[in-house]
C-alpha cells in the first residue's frame, strides 16, 4: 500500500488579483506562507520517504515551507505542474470572460467541451498527472509521501481517483490553499482517505489554519 498526502500550493499574489497562472507563475503572499508552515508543523510528525513537487516556483516554495527541518530533497515534476492555460496566463478572471465567454464558461462548467487557446485540454491534463500518479504509487509501495501541485490538477485527480468522467470535474470539491488530501493505493485500486481538509495547529494562544484561504 502506498499512501499519498497531496497539497495544492499556497495561496499566491495572482490569487489574491484573481488572475490565471496555469503555467506562469506569481510568489506565495504571506498568507501563504503561514498557510505552507501551517500544514508542515501538521504533517511533522508523519514519517515521509519522498516529497514531490510540480516545478513550479509557487510549488516549490510551498514544498520547502512544508518540508522544514525534514532531512528530505523536493523531487521537481514538470508532470504535476497546473493546467496549461496557453494565451489566458498573467490575465484576469473579468479580462478573459470578457473576451471568451463561451470558452471561459466551458472551462468552469463544462470541462468536457473546453477547448484551450494554446493549451491542454482536461483530458490532456488527466492523462499526464495519472500517468505521474501512478509512477511515484509504484516506485513508492510501502511508503507514505507528499505531492506539491495545484487546483485544477488535484481536483481532475479527483475523478480519476474516484473513477469518474471529465465532466464530474464541477460538481468535485475544489481544493484550497495548503489543504490536506490524502489517498491510498492498495491492490491497484486508488482510495480516497481525506479530502480539502484544514489542518490546524496551535502555535502559543493561535490557532494557525492552512486551506483557509481561497
Amino acid at each position: 500500500m502506498t499512501r499519498i498526502y497531496l497539497t495544492r500550493h499556497g495561496q499566491t499574489e495572482w490569487n489574491v488579483e484573481k488572475r490565471m497562472q496555469g503555467w506562469g507563475n506569481s510568489p506565495l503572499t504571506e498568507s501563504g506562507i503561514q498557510q505552507s508552515k501551517a500544514l508542515g508543523a501538521y504533517l511533522s510528525g508523519i514519517e515521509l520517504s519522498a516529497i514531490y513537487s510540480s516545478s513550479s516556483l509557487r510549488a516549490l516554495q510551498t514544498a520547502e515551507l512544508i518540508r522544514g527541518e525534514k532531512p528530505l530533497e523536493i523531487i521537481p515534476e514538470e508532470d504535476l505542474r497546473e493546467i496549461n492555460l496557453g494565451n489566458w496566463e498573467g490575465r484576469t478572471y473579468s479580462e478573459i470572460e470578457s473576451r471568451y465567454p463561451e470558452t471561459f464558461d466551458h472551462f468552469w462548467n463544462h470541462p468536457e467541451k473546453y477547448i484551450p487557446l494554446n493549451g491542454e485540454t482536461y483530458e490532456m491534463l488527466k492523462s499526464r498527472i495519472s500517468g505521474k500518479m501512478e509512477e511515484i504509487a509504484k516506485k513508492h509501495q510501502g511508503e507514505t509521501v507528499l505531492v506539491v501541485a495545484h487546483g485544477v490538477v488535484i481536483k481532475t485527480l479527483y475523478t480519476y481517483f474516484r473513477y469518474q468522467s471529465i465532466r464530474d470535474i464541477i460538481h468535485n470539491p475544489h481544493p484550497e490553499s495548503a489543504c490536506v488530501c490524502m489517498v491510498e493505493k492498495e491492490n491497484g485500486i486508488w482510495n480516497v482517505m481525506k479530502w480539502n481538509e484544514k489542518a490546524q495547529v496551535i502555535v502559543g494562544n493561535r490557532i494557525i489554519e492552512g486551506c483557509s484561504l481561497k
